[in-house]
């Protein structure tokens, strides 16, 4: 699913911070092999450079797509971008926000609820 120059979208609700930097939270057995992280695990995604990801909480949630998005990289390129693949609505408020970039998610999971979190996939858009 890596893909050069494409931004895949995740927004969700997480109760905080804390929980959001453990659903991204990638570790290692003891010898060594690699265990995915939790978001990885909800969406079936295999890997992804953890060095082009981004990820925000926000205290106050939000259907404001462009405030969402304002401050990560490239943002004058993907907000436009993502405002018109979603057509400059959020239909949920969200306070969680997943960037991967050079990826093209192309899973069949949409979104995923499980204990107090929610994470949905909204889309993928090219940012160079």
């Amino acid at each position: 699913m890596e893909k050069e120059g494409f931004v895949s979208l995740w927004m969700g609700n997480v109760d905080t911070c804390e929980e959001l930097e453990r659903l991204l939270a990638t570790s290692y057995t003891d010898e060594g092999d690699f265990i995915p992280s939790i978001f990885a695990r909800y969406f079936e995604i295999d890997r992804y450079d953890d060095a082009v990801r981004e990820a925000e909480y926000y205290e106050e949630s939000s259907n404001d797509l462009i405030s969402l998005l304002e401050g990560f990289s490239y943002d004058d390129k993907i907000i436009p971008e993502f405002n018109a693949l979603l057509q400059g609505k959020l239909l949920n408020n969200f306070n969680a926000v997943i960037l991967l970039y050079n990826f093209k998610y192309t899973g069949n999971r949409e979104e995923v609820e499980n204990d107090s979190n929610f994470l949905k996939y909204l889309g993928t858009v090219e940012y160079k």
